[in-house]
């Protein structure tokens, strides 16, 4: 089991909001090769320029190769904590969180993107609807009243199409007023085309930095849609 991520330290505030970022590649990012910093940079970005206390909690702090590095943010240190594994299926995304959630702290808030890794699995329901169905479970079982974010897959085609019905109704079945279940359509707009000059990609599936902060764009305004009270109004900051 990967220890658990130190705190992110902010300036002192009231309690911050905590933010579980939960997926494969696309989430945990971190090659020295390339700027795959992930959706979670540009988040902490916007968050920050919007004055809302929050930390990232996760039990990893890492990339994919452990000695990428990030960037400050506004002159803070990146916050690094996430479940993000690369390469991962959404079992097994499942099957470490089952480990780890005990030690971590409570989450507020769930942002979820997985399947990318399922996309050749025989069976869906299987695959992807029963582990994050498990998920959304055992976040329960860490805080009944968590918001979670399930973020559909960016790809305008092929088994994405047969995926984004499933998520949608795994949504509908398991929102509750206390604890909502809401999907993200990260798709709207994507450029997948690595060739196209306004391509949101590095190689059709990982976000370059265009990609990540359209990610990151869609993430907080979903989020402040169902928390406008926590996180106020985008269009108004």
């Amino acid at each position: 089991m990967t220890p658990t991520a130190p705190a992110f330290k902010h300036e002192p505030a009231a309690k911050p909001l905590r933010i579980h970022c939960i997926g494969d590649s696309i989430t945990q990012g971190g090659r020295e090769d390339r700027d795959e910093f992930t959706y979670r940079l540009p988040l902490q970005e916007m968050l920050l320029e919007r004055g809302i206390q929050f930390e990232f909690i996760g039990s990893r702090i890492v990339g994919v190769d452990r000695m990428a590095t990030w960037p400050e943010v506004h002159g803070r240190p990146f916050d690094p904590a996430h479940d993000g594994y690369y390469g991962a299926a959404t079992t097994y995304v499942r099957d470490e969180l089952r480990a780890v959630l005990p030690v971590l702290p409570v989450p507020d808030i769930a942002l979820i993107h997985l399947g990318t890794n399922d996309q050749n699995a025989g069976n869906f329901e299987t695959a992807l609807v029963t582990p994050l169905a498990d998920i959304v479970t055992m976040l329960r079982g860490k805080n009944p009243k968590v918001t979670i974010f399930l973020g559909h897959l960016n790809f305008h085609g092929g088994p994405a199409l047969v995926i984004r019905p499933l998520v949608e109704d795994l949504a509908t079945r398991l929102h509750e007023p206390g604890s909502p279940v809401v999907t993200v359509p990260h798709y709207e707009g994507w450029k997948a085309h690595p060739d196209d000059p306004a391509t949101d990609t590095f190689d059709w599936v990982h976000p370059n930095p265009r990609g990540q902060r359209k990610m990151a764009t869609a993430w907080l305004a979903a989020m402040t849609r169902v928390m406008p009270g926590v996180l106020g109004s985008v269009e108004n900051r």
